[in-house]
Parts: C-alpha cells; structure tokens; sequence
C-alpha cells in the first residue's frame, strides 16, 4: 500500500506544482513624455515619438500572493525634435531588462488576479538612422546614431484573466522612467536637457503556467 499511498500524494500535487512558474509574451505601445532643450535659440521639445514594442516574462509565484519575473521589452520608437512648427525624427529603438515584483489582491489560482507591479533593471535607447552633415534644428541638439544605458525603474498596475489552469490573459499598464539619454539626443554646444524621461506602456498578452 505504500507504493501505491506515496503515488497518490504526487498525483494530488503535481497541479499545485505545474502552475509554479509562468512565461508569457505581450504586445505593447509605448507613449514618451518629452524634455525641453533651452538655449540662446530658444527651446525645442526633444524625445521620442510613439513606438510598437514587444516583451517577453517569466516569472514564478513565490507566495500565495506574492510572485517574480524577469521581463525583456523591445520598443521601435523615433528619436523626435521639434520646434516652431517643424519637427525632424531619426529611426530609433530601446531594449529594456528588469526584474519586478508583483503584488495580487487574489491568491495564486483564483480566476481573476488584479495585480501592482515595481521593478528596477537596465534601459538601452538607440539611434539606428542615417546620419547628415547637417540637421534641421540642430541649434538645439543633435540625433545621433548611437546607444547609450540607463539605469531603469518602472511601476505599474494590471490584471490576469485564467482562461484555463495552464493559460493566462493578461492586460497591465506601465510607467518607465530612466534619465534622459543625453548622448542618444545629444544637446548643443550652449544648450541644456535635463530630468527625468518617462514612458507609459498598456500591455496585452498571454502566458502559461508550469
């Protein structure tokens, strides 16, 4: 009987055992606040403009309702400057990983998990267009083709939706925020931009649970 008692117990856990880690993948829009760039010119507004993005997790519920996951985001977006009525872009995209922590209002296999969500890591922004001898408003700074690394905090709030006891839906709305990458968008000589760049993401996604 107890071969027989030992396989029942690990039958019985093996569910709560299989939905112990989670990994999934979103979709993601991303929307930037921009930073003045002042000068004897005058002022332009420097950033970047609104950008698709993607981004991939895997987490793993530590407590009934406390969990972890490392997150990678991509985001597409263009380095923007404009001033006066005229605007110039230069290709761009960031990379973004970090580690979060997730607060559920709902223990660990309830139906419906609403969540808060803060994290720190790394954010790389990149200028990947084709440079020019000269650039329209470039008495207030310059979009260069480089990349630059920031340190990254981010913070949000969202919600998971079991389909199933192996699949999630899950919706959440972020707040990234890094300083600003001042050798991406690099000011001119005479000319200032400073402070904090903060970027808004709502994200959709699905993931499994193992």
């Amino acid at each position: 009987m107890r071969p027989t008692l030992l396989l029942s117990v690990l039958l019985a856990a093996s569910p709560a055992a299989a939905q112990h880690w989670e990994a999934g993948a979103a979709a993601a829009v991303g929307f930037s606040s921009g930073r003045t760039a002042a000068g004897a010119a005058g002022q332009a507004d420097a950033g970047f403009a609104r950008g698709l993005g993607a981004s991939a997790y895997f987490g793993q519920n530590l407590y009934r309702y406390f969990s972890g996951e490392f997150r990678y985001t991509f985001q597409r977006s263009d380095l923007r400057l404009t001033s006066g009525g005229a605007e110039v872009r230069f290709r761009g995209l960031s990379h973004a990983v970090h580690y979060d922590w997730l607060v559920h209002s709902r223990p660990a296999g309830a139906r419906v998990r609403p969540f808060a969500v803060a994290g720190a890591g790394v954010k790389q922004y990149r200028g990947t267009g084709r440079e020019s001898a000269w650039q329209p408003l470039s008495q207030f700074a310059l979009l260069t083709r480089t990349r630059e690394w920031k340190p990254l905090l981010n913070a949000g709030a969202g919600v998971k939706l079991a389909a199933s006891p192996r699949v999630t839906f899950r919706v959440e709305l972020r707040s990234y925020v890094t300083s600003f990458p001042d050798k991406v968008i690099a000011p001119a000589p005479g000319a200032k931009i400073g402070g904090w760049l903060h970027t808004w993401a709502p994200l959709a996604g699905v993931s499994a649970t193992f």
